[in-house]
């Protein structure tokens, strides 16, 4: 065995982890009623099965759950711990396995099922009831294990040390492009895994943005509160041809993915100085993000945190207005889960009522736009614990000025 297999065979996810994850989510599919769920989603395969390859993985309520696999059968009985794994007999004979009795419950991932699939699934499974299982799967995801977080505190620290260059890099760099490709290698010299991973249908995102000056005001369709103009049409996103400017903030809000594990951070630089507006604007995003991590506690429902955060600052400043999003490009959060995926559960949102719970890992992300000026603020991911709160994500959340 070479090196680089040794090394690769340290990141498996050992059995005891899957058999906690799956006992889970059993245990919530025999609450709601469900005789089982098909797993068709790559992410979710991988964290119920250890392995990301291509096939369907069906969990019943309660019995052993089976792994059909189209490619690779080799390397998924290398990587995953489950004791059946079989070749993918073809979808005729799968839902003669799935489909039991009459009547059966079986749950999908109508959230990310393409309808192509759905339909053929419904086809083979006419005697059973599919329904949809994607909260189910989502809450089990949501609450992350030391094995998790052990990822996500190695993706963090190597963010932190690509963070602690980027002043360097903005002196060398040109335009946003420049500064963004010095970032992006930086990030890869340290092992991020290149691809990021959103649930949410018509979503991509690439690195994150890093973007300068009126830049961040540009609308976007994605679901966050930095904009920018990118480079072509094709996608509106990203870093793009503007010059790096004095005295303008330069807002750099790009993801760290370390074996599946994504951690997110955003912190706020400038050339030469900035004026005492944006230092004001910055010191109510720690204001905030301060005030929303105090009432990051078991319990507490997320839709009551966020209407209280925005109560305690809601028209106390000019900037307020121009909080989340510059004009149509506001978002009503104040942070995100983060894990496998760059937006799980839970929100900090008005319609996002589950309670927190240890475990759960958020990206806290106050940001200002003030139009036709810029963006400026900070995010970090926090980790909800018993005891209060753990911040993940390092570096300092000061302004940092590079002379």
């Amino acid at each position: 065995m070479s090196r680089a297999e040794e090394i690769y065979r340290d990141f498996l996810t050992p059995s005891a982890e899957v058999e906690r994850r799956i006992a889970l989510f059993q245990s919530l599919l025999r609450e709601q009623g469900f005789d089982g769920a098909l797993v068709c989603h790559p992410v979710d395969i991988f964290y119920f099965s250890g392995t990301a390859q291509n096939g369907y993985l069906w969990i019943p309520s309660e019995e052993s759950p089976v792994l059909w696999v189209q490619r690779s059968l080799e390397r998924a009985r290398r990587e995953s711990p489950l004791r059946e794994i079989r070749p993918y007999p073809g979808l005729q004979a799968l839902g003669k396995r799935v489909a039991g009795k009459k009547g059966a419950r079986v749950g999908l991932e109508m959230d990310v099922l393409p309808t192509k699939e759905f339909l053929q699934l419904q086809k083979q499974l006419a005697q059973t009831d599919l329904e949809d299982a994607t909260a189910l799967i989502r809450r089990v995801r949501q609450t992350k294990s030391p094995f998790e977080l052990g990822f996500m505190r190695k993706a963090a620290a190597l963010h932190a040390e690509v963070f602690a260059e980027i002043p360097r890099m903005i002196r060398e760099s040109r335009t946003e492009l420049d500064l963004s490709a010095r970032i992006e290698f930086a990030l890869r010299c340290r092992e991020h895994q290149g691809l990021l991973r959103l649930r949410r249908w018509n979503q991509d995102l690439y690195y994150g943005p890093v973007v300068s000056g009126t830049s961040a005001c540009s609308p976007t369709p994605f679901d966050g509160p930095v904009g920018a103009l990118g480079l072509y049409p094709a996608l509106p996103q990203g870093a793009g041809r503007k010059e790096l400017e004095l005295g303008e903030p330069i807002l750099v809000d790009v993801v760290f993915g370390y074996n599946g594990y994504f951690v997110d951070k955003t912190r706020t630089f400038a050339l030469g100085s900035l004026s005492d507006e944006w230092i004001e604007a910055h010191r109510l995003c720690q204001k905030i993000q301060d005030e929303t991590v105090r009432r990051l506690k078991p319990g507490r429902p997320c839709n009551e945190v966020y209407a209280e955060v925005v109560a305690a600052f809601e028209d106390t400043s000019p900037f307020w207005p121009h909080f989340m999003g510059c004009n149509d490009n506001k978002v009503h959060f104040l942070g995100h889960g983060v894990g496998l995926e760059l937006d799980e559960w839970p929100v900090l949102a008005p319609g996002f009522k589950e309670p927190l719970r240890p475990g759960m890992t958020i990206a806290i992300e106050p940001k200002l736009f003030p139009p036709g000026k810029g963006g400026i603020g900070l995010e970090n991911v926090y980790l909800v614990t018993n005891q209060g709160t753990e911040k993940i994500t390092d570096f300092p959340d000061d302004l940092v000025i590079v002379e």
